[in-house]
């Protein structure tokens, strides 16, 4: 009985040392202690390492990579080589699912920041990219953001068995995480998405938009196939409102002056056909909250009010 008991205890102690790492970590960052930081997340990692912990070894691997920029600004890119090798060397498959994701990231924000430069240089084609990224033109950061979405999304049955809670503490639940049954394919494919549309501008926006597109339509096949109506729902909506923000054909359409016509806008008919097919779910209520907004944008807040 002692024995068994003993056994019980151990993950509670375990979980303990952890939170109490943690909270040293975050006491160090609001003294503004970058060193500290890093010797602690150190210690989390190499803990985390030992005992297998694979959400506490990629939250503070990304803690410690932020606080060494701070003390060291070049060590952003000794950081990010050390996820692709991360990424290449893992048994995990969703640990390496999870590293690509956060490879894409980080590119796409470096894209994005860099933005007005990467403009100015002639794109480099048919040539291997220099080791150093500084060098890089925007088609190579294009290439190497749609590269590492790919691999990331690549086992989308591994992503939608896997629940999020494994990840905690690197993962935090969202509210609206729990209509998706809290599963890591929403949560990677999200952040593919962003990271794509981080991208937008530098001359590639049609083969970006194509693979959004494809990631939205993988999204709702899968949640339509799962029997996920929420997740299908929510899906569809942020699919709709992408669509209403890139493709010029999903906006309102007027018939020429003097020709017969109708106006139709076929945003606000995807809203009432959803509408008509999910009236039995409380997570509905999120259509009529986004007509309402459609007529808060028309400028007729009567109408808006009345859905409210």
């Amino acid at each position: 009985m002692v024995v068994l008991l003993w056994l019980g205890v151990i993950p509670a102690v375990q979980a303990q040392s952890f939170d109490k790492l943690w909270k040293e970590v975050e006491q160090a960052g609001k003294k503004s202690l970058p060193k500290t930081v890093i010797k602690l997340t150190d210690e989390i990692y190499r803990k985390g390492e030992k005992e297998k912990n694979s959400a506490q070894m990629l939250k503070a691997y990304m803690w410690r990579m932020k606080y060494q920029e701070i003390v060291t600004p070049d060590s952003f890119y000794v950081g990010l080589t050390g996820l692709e090798q991360w990424a290449k060397q893992t048994k995990q498959p969703m640990d390496r699912a999870i590293l690509h994701s956060l490879i894409a990231g980080i590119y796409a924000d470096y894209a994005a920041n860099n933005q007005w430069e990467l403009r100015r240089r002639t794109e480099i084609v048919e040539e291997a990219p220099s080791a150093d990224l500084r060098e890089w033109t925007a088609n190579i950061f294009v290439e190497k953001v749609r590269t590492n979405v790919k691999e990331a999304l690549a086992d989308s049955v591994l992503l939608l068995k896997t629940s999020s809670r494994d990840y905690i503490p690197f993962v935090e639940l969202g509210e609206t995480s729990e209509y998706y049954h809290h599963d890591m394919y929403h949560l990677l494919a999200s952040r593919a998405i962003t990271s794509l549309e981080n991208l937008s501008g530098f001359g590639h926006d049609s083969l970006i938009n194509v693979r959004i597109e494809e990631i939205y339509q993988h999204m709702m096949n899968s949640y339509r196939r799962t029997d996920n109506h929420d997740a299908l729902l929510l899906t569809t909506l942020d699919y709709l409102q992408w669509k209403r923000r890139t493709d010029i054909d999903f906006r309102p359409y007027r018939a020429p002056e003097g020709k017969l016509g109708l106006t139709q806008d076929p945003y606000l008919a995807a809203l009432d056909k959803l509408i008509a097919e999910n009236k039995s779910h409380d997570v509905c209520a999120e259509v009529y909250l986004l007509k309402a907004q459609a007529a808060m944008d028309a400028g007729v807040p009567a109408s808006a009010l009345q859905l409210c």
